[in-house]
């Protein structure tokens, strides 16, 4: 049988793709990738882009081309079968980079072009890509001496590994937690939509009551809504110890020793590169300059956000303690926020779901979309894709030609990964013959489902998600580079590449956008202004803890990877309960292991880098408020954020982009007004110049 992998496809093949497809593919692409620089270095000293950088382009797409829905369904789909096959091609493709990286007689021909004429009369995308592939050279240890190569390439692969075995230790303990409760009196007040589901569940199972998992939907309900304390502390403990020494499955996923390996082999390959550490490498690709000058202004903003992040926790004690007679504990954090959320706003979010059933959402998302930029979303249905519920989109201009497409995949499902993201399926490429290859991307969350004939209805917190991960999509599918490497999302600084994500947050607590993206799931009816309005009062509600959250997990971050070196796990939780005492202010248990499956920066790509979406929050913030000034539809605003920020991938600096969309440097005062915080020096320094 033919292997679906090694075809001539476009979009891929999804349904099939076997397992034992998976090795055999990569096998081989890759092995041609190899013979192919082989050959263009054996028969060229004089270098130009055509017989040179585009045969490479081409061959490097095709591997992404083949790896790309490998690595999405093992994260949409994921068995142990094929697993074990993507752990076996990650390998073989680790070792391609790898031997890659370390090729002196590639990275001198790139050096030769760049010395070249051919190099001065490039367009500026080509000059930017050359000129990351030999900053990346560098970066990997190419003028390293012999031996130190050998040691940095064996690194990788290390690193490679562990990244994956701690992801998959996550998976497995959470999907392999899970409880039968028979007494309905033990989960009064969660909605009545994920009992059902619940029920479903057990009876998938072939067992009688309601199957309790952590599924992101049913953790997140249970410990929000379920009115039995007991049952909300035993899930919220399963959830934080996922991959642990602690808890339910105890040292049976352990990331412990991933987690130290991983932070050794990093500080390792740091100092091998000439870095004083792992931040400092990083910070090599980032916007920001250096990773102290991030932590002194993050350090700044939790002074003044302690103050009324204190206020806030202190407010809910005083409310519970009034209305309930209880002490608050880390499990009941988001159940009786809930509830005193309900009580100020008067608003209950389970109720206001109805109000926003999945194609409203969307339709409207895709009404607003065509408003400030000009654009018309289409769906297809001869798509191939690798679950039912999964929907694709064609999206035009206003000349009616083809941007780019997207697949969404909005439900949470037992064998997918949690959260939520977007990533490249194809990247925009102009081929050698004149053809210009269209850039797809994935959507990806993790929301409740609809259930029987009820569809999916979201709350607030999902429509912002989906407008996060549609602002990526924006991002990467409307770019009019042709280069992959710095088309789309590629090439973009990482503390820059949330910037289109977080903008798009800001329109759903716009009234008119409120009302364009609502509509009874029964009636039709739009949501009633009392409740639209009590929505949006209700947006600073424990803001200032939200934000100490993202602090914590950012400065953890960046102390971990810049003045830390560890030699056990017991160093490591020292070091979360200390940046956790000094910047959080709600109750927590020494039982927790957040850092086990804090899958951004130990599987995710994020190490040194998760302050990146309060970085780009500043930046978001701030373009906004054009928006605000010109008109939140405004055509003439939406066409310069396209032509300034979303067509140029990763091609020019983004403070100089930034710069010829609001016509100066980026200034911190507008996020502080957003969360209600007065910082007078922050406001007058300008951290971007």
């Amino acid at each position: 049988m033919k292997n679906p992998l090694l075809t001539s496809f476009i979009i891929p093949p999804f349904s099939q793709i076997k397992p034992e497809h998976v090795v055999p593919a990569i096998h081989q692409v890759q092995k041609k990738c190899r013979s192919l620089i082989e050959l263009i270095l054996s028969q060229n000293t004089n270098f130009t882009w055509n017989n040179f950088c585009q045969p490479l382009l081409e061959a490097n797409d095709r591997l992404n081309r083949v790896f790309s829905p490998i690595s999405h369904l093992n994260a949409v789909k994921n068995t142990l079968k094929f697993r074990e096959e993507y752990k076996k091609a990650l390998i073989l493709l680790t070792q391609y980079n790898t031997w890659v990286a370390r090729h002196q007689k590639l990275y001198n021909a790139y050096k030769v072009f760049r010395d070249s004429e051919d190099y001065n009369i490039l367009d500026l995308a080509r000059k930017k890509l050359i000129d990351n592939i030999l900053r990346d050279f560098e970066l990997s240890g190419i003028s390293l001496p012999r031996e130190k190569q050998i040691c940095n390439e064996k690194i990788m692969i290390l690193l490679s590994e562990l990244e994956s075995n701690y992801n998959n230790n996550v998976l497995d303990s959470t999907r392999n937690w899970n409880k039968i409760v028979k007494n309905p009196s033990e989960l009064t007040g969660i909605p009545e939509n994920i009992l059902k589901k619940l029920k479903i569940k057990a009876q998938e199972n072939n067992k009688i009551g309601w199957l309790l998992t952590l599924d992101e939907d049913i953790y997140t309900s249970i410990i929000t809504y379920c009115d039995n304390e007991a049952l909300r502390k035993e899930i919220y403990k399963a959830y934080l110890t996922r991959a642990s020494d602690e808890g339910p499955n105890a040292g049976k996923w352990d990331n412990s020793t991933i987690i130290v390996e991983q932070l050794l082999l990093r500080n390792q390959q740091s100092k091998l590169l000439g870095f004083s550490c792992f931040a400092e490498k990083s910070f090599a690709t980032k916007m920001a300059s250096n990773p102290k000058q991030v932590i002194r202004l993050f350090t700044k903003l939790v002074k003044a956000v302690r103050c009324k992040a204190k206020q806030e926790i202190s407010q809910l004690k005083i409310f519970v303690k009034e209305k309930y007679g209880k002490k608050i504990f880390p499990w009941d954090l988001k159940y009786y926020s809930q509830k005193q959320k309900k009580h100020i706003y008067h608003i209950n979010d389970e109720e206001l779901r109805c109000y926003f059933p999945e194609d409203r959402v969307i339709n409207g998302l895709f009404k607003l979309i065509k408003l400030i930029y000009g654009m018309t979303t289409r769906e297809r249905y001869d798509i191939d894709i690798w679950h039912p519920t999964v929907r694709f989109f064609d999206v035009f201009d206003e000349n009616g030609e083809l941007r780019g497409s997207f697949y969404m995949d909005l439900y949470s499902r037992s064998n997918k990964m949690n959260g939520a993201w977007m990533d490249s399926c194809l990247d925009m490429m102009r081929r050698k013959d004149g053809t210009l290859q269209k850039p797809v991307a994935y959507l990806n969350c993790n929301i409740r489902s609809g259930i029987n004939n009820i569809p999916a209805l979201f709350n607030h917190n999902d429509i912002i998600t989906i407008f996060h991960e549609f602002g990526h999509t924006l991002h990467h599918i409307l770019t009019k580079v042709e280069i992959p490497g710095v088309s789309g999302i590629n090439g973009v600084p990482w503390d820059a590449v949330e910037l289109p994500s977080q903008l798009m947050e800001n329109w759903c607590w716009e009234p008119e956008v409120l009302s364009l993206i609502s509509g009874h799931y029964e009636t039709g009816e739009k949501l009633p202004k009392p409740l639209l309005m009590k929505i949006i009062d209700s947006k600073n509600y424990q803001r200032a803890i939200f934000l100490l959250r993202q602090l914590e997990m950012s400065l953890f971050d960046l102390h971990l990877h810049t003045d830390f070196y560890p030699v056990d796990k017991i160093q490591i939780l020292k070091l979360f309960e200390k940046i956790k005492k000094q910047v959080n202010v709600v109750p927590h248990v020494k039982w927790d292991r957040f850092p086990h499956s804090f899958r951004h920066i130990f599987a995710g790509g994020y190490a040194a880098g998760y302050y990146s979406y309060l970085w780009a929050n500043i930046l978001s913030a701030d373009a906004f408020s054009r928006f605000k000034e010109d008109g939140i539809f405004n055509r003439n605003t939406g066409e310069s954020f396209l032509k300034n920020i979303l067509i140029n991938g990763g091609v020019e600096n983004p403070i100089r982009l930034f710069k010829r969309f609001r016509g100066r440097l980026p200034r911190i005062e507008f996020i502080l007004d957003n969360y209600e915080i007065k910082l007078t020096p922050l406001s007058d320094e300008n951290i971007f110049t």
